[in-house]
């Protein structure tokens, strides 16, 4: 279907543009000024399956973070190698993850 020019401006763009079949070598040598580092984030999860299933704390948390790790697993379980929260009334739910 053709389309006036304003309707397709990237088409219209590419097909003007010159090629002379020149293989053009991709630069893949980086100084390392432009290395980021990455991070990431682990699941809100991790710390307090981790502290039910094996009864360690991450030697990385705080000692508040710690505290509150242990006050949180509180009202977490592990059924049938799931993760469950107990609610009020004693109702279980499983986490869903």
């Amino acid at each position: 279907m053709d389309r006036p020019r304003k309707e397709n401006t990237v088409a219209d763009f590419l097909s003007r543009i010159q090629n002379d079949n020149k293989e053009v070598l991709v630069e893949d040598n980086f100084p390392n000024e432009y290395v980021f580092a990455v991070f990431i984030k682990s699941p809100w999860f991790v710390d307090i399956s981790n502290y039910l299933d094996r009864g360690k704390l991450p030697s990385y948390l705080s000692l508040r973070g710690k505290k509150l790790v242990i006050r949180t697993s509180a009202s977490y379980s592990w059924i049938n190698e799931e993760l469950c929260k107990t609610r009020p009334k004693l109702i279980i739910r499983r986490c869903v993850i």
